[in-house]
């Protein structure tokens, strides 16, 4: 079936549930008409985002959503936009797919850098923000709402100000904490009026976790060094006392046991309280045969101790060179990923390793952040590159002709 056959049977579907696309059908992609009828630009009274009274439980709305959804990027940049925001409606509430890439979609394109952005498509952004309890997302949609809609509106109304601000009083996410203090911009001082009655509030931890809030709207705190400070203070509270009975665990347990100590560890943020010493028992846990724990142990060892690290440390380094030769490719992208591309001053073993990668392997993802990883290293890139071609063997000289506009321009 054609897209506009699928188009239209869904139309038929849509049209036979009274008042269903009320709120997108009198809007066009133009010309979006801010009115009453949307509760995100409502400026008499606040309605709060409400998923389950905005989105209908329908199976076969979800059927409908999820056969558009199968269509090619051509396909639905070229679909009307009232269909489309129609089929969201209808099905997102029973969708089953992966609902982030649905939303980032939706507010690529019509929302985010739009001139002008459209009013339905927001209006469904407001309602799959919604977040009611502590850190509560049981519709797995509240962080791509926020990231792809709400936070890229312009200018906000005093709805989403709102919402916003109440989101960034329940959740602890420092994805969404950042992502609300970069998007409310300069209209910050409107927002941290909304933050008022938090600040009053009669529960203690309400008003402490609204005084975080207000320094990080206000640019005084960063969400990700609030978030890991707590989880530090929270790690070593619970786990300060049982280091050595987790690095054990490392050295010498089973891989189930392996398994379940580094999810505690990832968990909890143990890594946090972690000292150097411990590279060697993750190092010890990288000879385990199950690749699932030799990927963990790259990711864990290059975060905690390359990446976010202030002084990095040698010893992961080297773990993670040998972690790049692993037999399992995933092991081989996370050791790139999370340690050698971000190491700060790279010798020449690790340029020489990721140069070599890259030749070896062209997957985009590994590709493009070894190409990253390797930008502020240009003239040191050129002359291996160079030695490659003057002095390899033909397989090496041919890869690194090929690479080598990609990796030693910026």
């Amino acid at each position: 079936m054609s897209i506009r056959g699928r188009f239209t049977w869904s139309l038929l579907f849509l049209g036979s549930c009274a008042g269903a696309l009320a709120q997108t059908q009198d809007v066009s992609a133009s010309t979006p008409e801010v009115t009453a009828a949307y509760a995100w630009s409502d400026e008499k009274i606040y309605r709060p985002p409400d998923f389950d009274a905005y989105f209908p439980d329908s199976e076969k709305g979800a059927h409908a959503l999820s056969v558009w959804w199968m269509e090619t990027a051509a396909e639905k940049e070229a679909a009307d936009a009232e269909e489309v925001l129609g089929l969201v409606r209808q099905g997102l509430r029973r969708y089953e797919g992966n609902r982030m890439p649905l939303l980032r979609w939706l507010g690529n394109a019509f929302i985010w850098g739009k001139d002008p952005q459209h009013a339905g498509a927001i209006e469904i952004m407001y309602h799959a923000s919604e977040c009611s309890a502590p850190n509560a997302d049981v519709h797995g949609t509240r962080g791509a709402a926020v990231y792809f809609g709400l936070s890229v509106v312009r200018p906000k109304t005093d709805a989403i100000l709102r919402t916003l601000v109440d989101l960034c009083v329940l959740v602890d996410d420092p994805n969404d904490l950042s992502r609300v203090a970069w998007g409310v911009g300069t209209q910050r001082d409107a927002a941290l009026r909304f933050l008022e009655p938090h600040l009053r509030s009669k529960d203690t931890t309400t008003r402490e976790k609204a005084e975080v809030v207000r320094q990080i709207l206000s640019r005084k705190l960063k969400a990700f060094v609030w978030a890991e400070e707590r989880k530090r203070v929270a790690a070593q509270a619970a786990y300060g006392d049982k280091l050595d009975e987790l690095a054990q665990t490392l050295w010498s347990g089973s891989s189930t046991e392996r398994r379940t100590t580094l999810d505690l560890i990832a968990r909890e943020g143990v890594t946090l309280i972690m000292s150097d010493v411990h590279v060697e028992d993750f190092a010890r846990c990288a000879t385990d045969p199950d690749p699932a724990i030799r990927r963990r142990v790259a990711r864990m060892v290059g975060s905690r101790w390359i990446w976010s690290a202030r002084k990095q440390n040698p010893e992961a380094i080297a773990l993670l060179l040998l972690l790049s030769e692993d037999v399992d490719r995933d092991v081989r992208y996370n050791a790139v990923y999370f340690g050698l591309s971000t190491v700060k001053e790279k010798e020449t073993d690790v340029l020489r390793r990721l140069l070599e990668m890259a030749f070896a392997d062209r997957e985009p993802n590994l590709y493009r952040r070894i190409a990253w990883g390797l930008r502020g290293d240009r003239e040191r890139v050129r002359e291996l590159l160079d030695a490659y071609i003057d002095g390899g063997t033909p397989t090496m000289a041919t890869a690194a002709r090929e690479v080598y506009g990609n990796m030693t321009e910026d």
